[in-house]
């Protein structure tokens, strides 16, 4: 339903949005890495685990009995992927496997100089974006070429963000020139060696993202709006495919496939299904039903008043 246009962009954009979302998953889990093991793994890894366990299942089954995953087509095929998914997941939602698993290892690593571990993660990143390993599996590969982003989140991160606070539009402009001028490179002149293009491009794509952002906040309605999206960030990511795949399923049948359309549903389709995401969510909390999202042992815990 998209346009070429749209489709362009999107890939344009490929090598900054996992990065970028790892990078500051990573910042974001800093202060948990202080914890004991005990409360990291209570606290933290069991939420994932209980996230990936319930909206993997939720999802095998919309796409077994309602709507094929054109993305994944296999995803809901065999009863056996509900078990496989907890070490061959291969769903769209493997980035909360994939943070668990970042947790735990950043945790474990940390007693190790940090300045060593990030070059090994980033050579493995290297030679996986690269294609010099031969891995089969989408998320496994996702898993060795992302986990350098995570942990210079957790170690780097506040030290980083300071800095672009400070210089927040020269952060935005070398990091959209390199990125272009990368871009330029690799597409047209085929100059770079895949592997290395590609993590120069995400951190020069983050760069510019991130200053950006400091840009724009500081506006007090986009700050205000990026504080509401980033708390609530969760229902969007488990439920927006799938009502994106129904929508898009359904439009394709009434309008069909018109490229001029396309221009404007494309967005609308986007818009709607964070808000009905969103209004998801809501509803779950208010219908008893909130442990789509929450452990209901945490949730009895959040009731108990201090």
């Amino acid at each position: 339903m998209a346009p070429d246009l749209y489709a362009r962009l999107s890939s344009i954009m490929t090598p900054i949005r996992m990065p970028l979302f790892f990078t500051v998953s990573g910042f974001l889990a800093a202060s948990a890495m202080r914890a004991s093991w005990g409360d990291f793994l209570r606290r933290k890894i069991w939420l994932l685990v209980y996230l990936f366990a319930i909206w993997n299942t939720a999802r095998w089954l919309f796409f077994r009995y309602v709507q094929t995953n054109v993305l994944v087509p296999t995803e809901g095929s065999d009863p056996y992927q509900l078990l496989e998914m907890w070490w061959a997941p291969n769903t769209g939602i493997w980035f909360i496997w994939a943070l668990a698993i970042f947790m735990v290892a950043t945790k474990l690593l940390c007693p190790i100089r940090h300045p060593t571990t990030i070059a090994i993660a980033a050579l493995i990143s290297i030679l996986t974006f690269g294609e010099h390993l031969s891995i089969d599996l989408f998320t496994h590969r996702n898993v060795l070429q992302y986990f350098v982003f995570f942990l210079f989140g957790c170690w780097y991160g506040k030290p980083v963000v300071d800095a672009i606070t400070k210089r927040p539009l020269l952060t935005a402009c070398a990091g959209l020139l390199i990125f272009a001028a990368l871009y330029v490179l690799r597409w047209r002149l085929q100059a770079i060696e895949k592997g290395s293009w590609a993590l120069v491009s995400s951190i020069a794509g983050l760069a510019w993202l991130c200053g950006t952002a400091v840009l724009m906040s500081r506006l007090q309605s986009v700050r205000h709006a990026f504080a509401y999206f980033g708390r609530n960030t969760l229902p969007v990511y488990v439920t927006h495919v799938m009502i994106v795949s129904l929508v898009v399923a359904l439009v394709a049948t009434i309008v069909g496939s018109n490229a001029a359309s396309g221009y404007i549903t494309a967005p609308l389709v986007v818009v709607f299904a964070i808000g009905l995401s969103l209004a998801i969510r809501a509803i779950a909390d208010r219908s008893c039903a909130g442990w789509l999202y929450t452990p209901p042992t945490r949730r009895q815990q959040q009731a108990v008043p201090a």
